[in-house]
């Protein structure tokens, strides 16, 4: 067997010790959780219906990882072309799909984008009703209020337009104020709107445009991100076939 071929060898029983290990951790975190959640994470109980649902798809993707690593790192250890063939196949149906998903987003990107605005738009209209007291509104959500205040801040913006578009004088909801850092903050109508310290305290600028700058910010990378782990996956492929090579060989 030649250095190169060692090499590759060498690399994927590496690369697939550490998939198996991530897959394990996955399981594992997700196990103690769902097996013994209170008496680790008695602080999660008010938020286990939302931590559930994504707790199983963590552990089929551990178990996943777990047995794609297993299956390629015994077939670089023994060479066996039947292993490493279904490793192949498994990385391959992978680039595939990650490649249908970028096609996907890349044709739907219009949509994606009306439909962030038509929820951030609902979702600050929902927020304006509330302490505008309209009559028409109902007593709002905590998560609404949390996620309005929220993206203001983490974006740097102020209403859907502007700090304007809110109309309620001097006050505006926690998240438009830059000092505003999120801690003992209680969500009910006395303090969803409060006085910033000053007119520079305030962001200006509207939450309509630093989203649609964020989902596309956010559309580039994930293209980045998937294109990285597509070209790792053809590396393995490529050392997969090339680990093989010796068992026809010998």
């Amino acid at each position: 067997m030649g250095c190169c071929e060692a090499l590759m060898r060498a690399i994927l029983i590496i690369i697939n010790i550490v998939v198996s290990a991530a897959g394990v951790v996955l399981l594992i975190v997700g196990g103690i959780y769902l097996t013994k959640q209170w008496d680790f994470f008695d602080g999660l109980a008010d938020y286990s219906s939302s931590i559930k649902p994504v707790l199983v798809p963590m552990m089929v993707m551990g178990g996943i990882l777990l047995v794609v690593g297993l299956v390629g790192c015994i077939g670089a250890c023994s060479q066996k072309s039947g292993l490493l063939n279904i490793y192949f196949v498994v990385i391959l149906v992978c680039v595939v799909a990650e490649l249908i998903v970028l096609i996907y987003g890349y044709v739907k990107k219009d949509s994606i984008k009306k439909e962030v605005k038509k929820g951030t738009e609902d979702y600050f209209a929902q927020y304006k009703a509330f302490v505008h007291d309209d009559k028409n509104a109902n007593d709002l959500d905590d998560s609404v209020i949390f996620a309005v205040n929220v993206l203001q801040s983490v974006a740097e913006c102020c209403g859907t337009t502007d700090e304007k578009y809110w109309g309620t004088g001097d006050k505006y909801p926690p998240g438009c104020c830059k000092s505003w850092d999120g801690k003992n903050q209680t969500w009910d109508k006395e303090n969803a709107l409060k006085k910033c310290n000053g007119e520079t305290d305030i962001y200006t600028e509207g939450c309509i445009k630093r989203t649609e700058d964020l989902v596309n910010g956010l559309g580039v990378l994930i293209i980045i991100v998937i294109a990285l782990i597509i070209v790792f996956e053809i590396f393995c492929m490529i050392a997969a076939c090339v680990a093989k090579k010796n068992d026809y060989v010998a």
